[in-house]
Formats: structure tokens, C-alpha cells, sequence
């Protein structure tokens, strides 16, 4: 399952990530597609493009909402029959002037919504045996999704590391000068949040310098066959490597909401405060005349909507780059006093993105 050398493929498709950066997604699909053609199995490509878009940022250029470009366009061509380029650029133009925005904007702005529209912003660049070794680790995460029992020794204890194990299913631990935990796994249907808990415990257990791993794997799931796959702290440090890199921060445009709250879904009071150069009684005034109802965290103030997917993505998530990242998204600066408010706290390790959250 392990590529365990660089192959021609890493190289092509590093290259083809960097030469795509501010062209659309779709156009880099396409091409990725065709490299699925060059001998290599079709996996194998996905799974390293995969890995690269994790290290991309894709964001919609839109100037006018895109559902409210579309009705204004398709309104203006309903009056003439429209079967030609120039006829077309017609009926852009006479939309984009109205706007005051060019035709290019405008062309942009039509299908912004959609996955294909959006343009590679940035791409983090690396080399084919980071590329490799991230690959590696990613495909070693998803197999082990499928385990029934997983047996970890590594040197030192940790509580940290076990109750992330204690997390993943039934846990059992002993030994004292190395410590041995065994896991028993039910089969589950929800792969994607076992993965994202055992995701977890590797990313620690990489860290130490000596440590084993040995899980019974059945996968498919319709196979009877139960495989053993092993790996140890010697094998994993020539072929594994976690990717540090904040996850991709994608910008969707969606239906405009009914009515938008002045300071948005979430509100760190003092942080806002302190940028208006005002109190806080004052913004807790003018919060209350505008009429939003919030939920007040002890200085943070959310929405009850917002609430709820707070709280349900706090619980997908272990680093501190993917919360800094989620509440950039929000519009959040202060994200450490958000985090407080629900409750979680930071324990903190080098690159700052991969410090550990964990909840009180």
C-alpha cells in the first residue's frame, strides 16, 4: 500500500498544481484527469491529488451574487433571441453596465457557485518525497478506518496520547516502563470520524521516538479474509510524515440569507469593541436595538444556528490550524476566545498549526 520511492508521477503532478495557480478548478481537474492516463493506476492519482488540494486555496471570484447574475442575464436575453458570441456579449454588456461592473466580472460571477468556477488562489508547494511520505501516512489512516483490533506500544507513558486512544474504541492499557494498548473495534459505517480520531492518535505517536503498531484490517468490508498490517517507529520515520499544512480554506457562495446580522454569526465583544474604539456596554446596545437574537458565551455572543455548527465542527477537529482556519472562514479574529467560551484549550507544540485541542 506504501510508496516507498519517488515515482514520475509525484514530480508531474507537483508541476500541474503549480502551473494551474489563478486558473479554475475545473481546468485543474481536467488535467489531473488526463493524468490518470500515463500508466500509473487511476488510485494512485486520486489519492496524490487528494493530498495537493489539502494544500490549496480555492476561492469563487463573484461580483454579483451568482443567483442574481444569473436572473438578470437570463431576463435580459428572454427579450431577443440570443444564438451567437457577439449576441451573447450583447446581453453581458448591457447587464455588467447596470452593475457597474465589467463583462469579465460579470463572466465570473455567473456560475461562481460552483465547485468548477473557483480559482486556485494558492498552492503550497513540495517536493516528491514530502509528497510521498504525506500520500503514505494519509492511505495508512484510511486502511486502518477498517480495523477490528489495534495493538500500539510506544515508550513512556502519555495521558494525552490515551485517552485520544480511549477516543478511537475499547481500550486497554499496560506495561510500565513502555506502554501497550490494545483497541477493539466495532465495524462502523462512520469511517470518516474514526479515521479523523485515529488520525489523531498517529499524529502523536509519530512524535515519539520509538513505537510499534500492528492492527487486524478487514477491508473491503465484504471480504471474510482479516489482514494484519504492522509498522514500527524504524519504517515509519523513512515513510511517513504528517502534512503541517492548514487545511484548504474554500470561500462558497450560497443563497443570500433572508436578513444578515450586523457583526455577523459570531461576536467576540471585547476584541470588537476595542477595534471600534468604543465600550462594550455600547456594542451590547447596539446589538440589542438591531434585534439578532445570540446565545452569550461569557463575552462571546453566537447565533443559535451558528451554536449548533460550532459546536458539531469542534468535535471533527484536533489542531489549531483547523480551528484558525474555520474561524477565519467566520469572519472571527479573536478564534482563542472562541475556543475558551466552548469550553477548549490548547496544548501547545511546534509548528503552532499542529498544537492539540482538547476540551476541559
Amino acid at each position: 500500500m506504501f510508496l516507498r520511492e519517488p515515482l514520475g508521477i509525484l514530480d508531474t503532478l507537483i508541476q500541474v498544481y503549480s502551473e494551474h495557480t489563478d486558473k479554475k478548478r475545473g481546468m485543474l481537474n481536467d488535467v489531473v484527469g488526463d493524468c490518470e492516463y500515463l500508466g500509473y493506476d487511476f488510485r494512485l492519482v486520486r489519492g496524490l491529488a487528494s493530498v495537493l488540494d489539502a494544500r490549496c486555496v480555492f476561492q469563487s471570484r463573484s461580483s454579483i451574487p451568482p443567483i442574481d447574475a444569473r436572473r438578470q442575464v437570463f431576463t435580459e436575453a428572454s427579450e431577443m433571441v440570443v444564438v451567437s458570441k457577439e449576441e451573447r456579449l450583447k446581453v453581458l454588456e448591457a447587464v455588467a453596465e447596470r452593475n457597474g461592473v465589467t463583462v469579465e466580472m460579470l463572466d465570473d460571477s455567473l456560475y461562481a457557485d460552483l465547485s468548477d468556477e473557483q480559482y486556485l488562489m494558492e498552492f503550497s508547494g513540495l517536493s516528491a518525497d514530502e509528497l510521498m511520505r504525506y500520500y503514505n501516512y494519509a492511505n495508512m489512516i484510511a486502511l486502518l478506518a477498517y480495523s477490528l483490533r489495534i495493538e500500539i506500544t510506544y515508550s513512556k507513558p502519555d495521558e494525552y496520547l490515551e485517552s485520544l486512544i480511549k477516543h478511537v474504541g475499547s481500550a486497554a492499557f499496560s506495561g510500565s516502563a513502555s506502554t501497550r494498548a490494545v483497541i477493539e473495534l466495532k465495524p462502523t459505517r462512520r469511517l470518516s470520524q474514526r479515521a479523523d480520531r485515529i488520525d489523531s492518535v498517529m499524529r502523536r505517536l509519530l512524535m515519539k521516538p520509538d513505537w510499534s503498531l500492528r492492527a487486524n484490517v478487514k477491508y473491503p468490508t465484504r471480504y471474510k479474509t482479516v489482514c494484519v498490517f504492522e509498522i514500527d517507529s524504524e519504517e515509519g520515520s523513512k515513510l511517513l510524515a504528517v502534512d503541517q499544512t492548514e487545511h484548504d480554506v474554500v470561500i462558497e457562495i450560497g443563497e443570500m440569507p433572508k436578513k444578515k446580522a450586523k457583526y455577523g454569526d459570531i461576536v467576540v465583544v471585547d476584541d470588537l469593541a476595542r477595534r471600534q474604539g468604543v465600550t462594550t456596554a455600547m456594542i451590547k446596545r447596539e446589538i440589542d436595538a438591531e434585534g439578532t437574537k445570540y446565545r452569550d458565551l461569557g463575552g462571546v455572543l453566537v447565533t443559535p444556528d451558528k451554536h449548533k455548527e460550532v459546536r458539531a465542527y469542534l468535535k471533527t477537529i484536533s489542531t489549531l490550524g483547523e480551528a484558525q482556519s474555520y474561524f477565519k472562514e467566520q469572519g472571527v479574529r479573536d478564534f482563542m476566545a472562541v475556543l475558551e467560551a466552548y469550553g477548549y484549550q490548547v496544548e501547545w507544540s511546534k509548528p503552532r498549526s499542529s498544537s492539540k485541542l482538547y476540551r476541559l
